[in-house]
């Protein structure tokens, strides 16, 4: 893109209306995309996001986080280094509250003691704060 140019911004619905057609990247942390995301979503950290370009598809991409300001970072990142990209506003919490898919971490009915988990607690303490944390 042109110096100057900035990205565009959709609503949860408008991405709806391309998904699954549309290559979507969250930025959330893994254990964020573990716990919940749009099924087909690609998991690239903001974080990481500058030294895995090599993993993004040559198309537009739409960026997602958890509401917004993680994705318009990477929005801005991508745009800078000449991306078509498209930001979700909202993130999968508008996803999630406009009703469209979302795949969850399956809890194991009896996980191991030796083995670190989510325990259906913290799985629900997780999805409690992705999706009913107030937006500003």
């Amino acid at each position: 893109m042109p110096e100057g140019q900035t990205y565009r911004t959709v609503t949860a619905d408008e991405l709806a209306t391309m998904w699954p057609r549309a290559t979507l990247v969250d930025v959330r942390t893994r254990e964020e995309h573990a716990t919940a995301h749009v099924p087909g979503s690609l998991n690239i950290p903001l974080d990481e996001l500058p030294f895995r370009l090599a993993d993004l598809p040559n198309n537009t991409i739409h960026v997602l986080c958890g509401s917004g300001k993680r994705s318009s970072q990477a929005a801005r990142i991508l745009t800078d280094r000449g991306y078509q990209t498209v930001n979700v506003a909202g993130g999968i919490t508008e996803w999630y509250r406009a009703g469209h898919p979302v795949t969850y971490q399956p809890i194991p009915e009896n996980p191991s003691r030796q083995q670190p988990s989510h325990t259906p607690a913290r799985q629900r303490r997780l999805l409690h704060k992705l999706f009913h944390r107030k937006t500003t």
